[in-house]
């Protein structure tokens, strides 16, 4: 049966709204609840699709001129900082393997589209304090993570750990803030 057809209106060209596009690209599949790692994060197409492709549409999508909510790992690999996005998950795996079984340390998965995660230090979430000691990866610098003190809402300047070694021998002095 042939389509109806309406005189006078043209055909119809949908185009992508890049927002939207990254958005699905970053999304987690199947949703996760409870996160226990870095890892169990890593079901996104961005995690799973070739790199190379990840790597071409967050270029182009980025042309925009607004930053795209992206994991660390991507915008290190994006300005030639990692050789690999496997490089970016065994950095977040090396630094759950420190914390994930430390006493007081846990991850936390419930992020931004298209982060990683983050952990916080149980006993550091104290009154007046509101937000706990936390350590996030980063790309801002080679050694991947930045701890920010246990603080009142107004954010600490970061202390640039350098990685897994990094963060292991100043976790004494971090578990002190």
């Amino acid at each position: 049966m042939p389509s109806p057809r309406c005189s006078g209106v043209r055909d119809v060209q949908l185009e992508p709204l890049p927002r939207l596009e990254w958005s699905l690209a970053t999304e987690v599949h199947p949703l996760v609840h409870e996160g226990r790692s870095p890892a169990s994060l890593r079901t996104g197409w961005v995690h799973r699709a070739p790199e190379e492709q990840v790597l071409t549409l967050f270029r182009k999508l980025g042309r925009s001129g607004r930053p795209l909510p992206a994991p660390w790992w991507l915008t290190a690999l994006d300005r030639g900082l990692l050789p690999s996005r496997a490089a970016g998950f065994a950095v977040e795996d090396e630094l759950h393997a420190v914390l994930g079984d430390r006493a007081g340390w846990f991850f936390v998965p419930w992020v931004e589209t298209g982060q990683s995660g983050y952990w916080e230090y149980g006993p550091s979430d104290r009154a007046p304090l509101i937000e706990p000691t936390t350590v996030v990866l980063t790309d801002e610098h080679p050694g991947w993570a930045n701890a920010f003190a246990a603080h009142d809402g107004r954010r600490p300047v970061p202390v640039p750990v350098n990685g897994a070694d990094g963060l292991l021998s100043a976790l004494p002095w971090i578990e002190s803030w």
